[in-house]
């Protein structure tokens, strides 16, 4: 890497990676993906008119975007002419150990395919809010008030303050969806009364996207992917044992992201 990117690098990068707004602003973009996924936004966009055609399409669409990002991954680390190039495009953005090893984006992006592809659609929006909204959470409570640390260097406080940020994240989104009346397993309450279950849920999930967060590495295990995959299957497990559903039929069909009508 020329020394010009370097002191580009440390430029963009001087507030440190406890709070990364760049990188944050980049997850709350995100958003796009379970709000344009929950109203179906694409539906009208597709020649194919596939049986479930938002969800695939956002499945092949950020599954295409997955596979240039690992493309530009390859590249960069192999010649310097890429890395100075990635560098000064995505500087802002990158925390210090990222010049060397996989950008969070990657994973990122293989997480909203993957949760967005298979998992429930309200049990993938949620996923995806734990981590837009608990992880910045969990980075600015342990930045500023974290005390008490671990052996990673993250703190109690900050695990605490991330799933508090996760846990409201769902539960407005879960209000929102059982007052509209949407039809749906993970309602908090419907014409039978409270569901306890999807309470239940939605808890165990925040709290477990937090302590996944907590033991998650750099690389194609950053809590970018591990965060959503991870919650929604414990909070697909739950759902189960509470609900008393067979664990199978929690997973979409895969046959539907390839499958057109006609």
């Amino acid at each position: 890497m020329s020394a010009e990117t370097k002191k580009l690098f440390s430029k963009d990068n001087k507030a440190g990676d406890k709070f990364n707004y760049a990188r944050k602003l980049f997850h709350l973009i995100g958003l796009v993906i379970p709000v344009g996924y929950f109203f179906a936004w694409l539906d009208p966009l597709s020649p194919w008119q596939f049986k479930e055609t938002t969800r695939s399409l956002i499945f092949w669409i950020t599954g295409i975007i997955t596979v240039f990002f690992f493309i530009i991954e390859f590249l960069r680390f192999r010649y310097k002419l890429w890395q100075d190039l990635f560098v000064k495009v995505a500087g802002p953005m990158l925390k210090g150990k990222e010049l060397n090893k996989m950008h969070g984006s990657v994973p990122y992006i293989l997480a909203l395919c993957l949760v967005v592809g298979f998992f429930p659609r309200d049990i993938a929006i949620l996923s995806i809010l734990f981590l837009t909204f608990g992880d910045p959470a969990a980075a600015l409570v342990g930045g500023k008030y974290g005390t008490i640390r671990f052996y990673n260097g993250k703190s109690l406080q900050g695990t605490l303050g991330g799933i508090a940020g996760a846990y409201l994240a769902g539960l407005v989104f879960l209000l929102m969806l059982s007052a509209a009346g949407v039809t749906s397993d993970f309602v908090l309450w419907d014409n039978q009364g409270v569901r306890l279950e999807n309470w239940l849920t939605l808890f165990i999930g925040a709290v477990s996207a937090l302590l996944i967060e907590f033991v998650s590495h750099e690389g194609l295990l950053d809590d970018n992917l591990t965060i959503p995959v991870g919650a929604s299957l414990i909070m697909i497990g739950t759902h189960a044992l509470f609900a008393g559903h067979n664990l199978a039929s929690y997973f979409n069909p895969v046959q539907y992201l390839i499958q057109t009508i006609g």
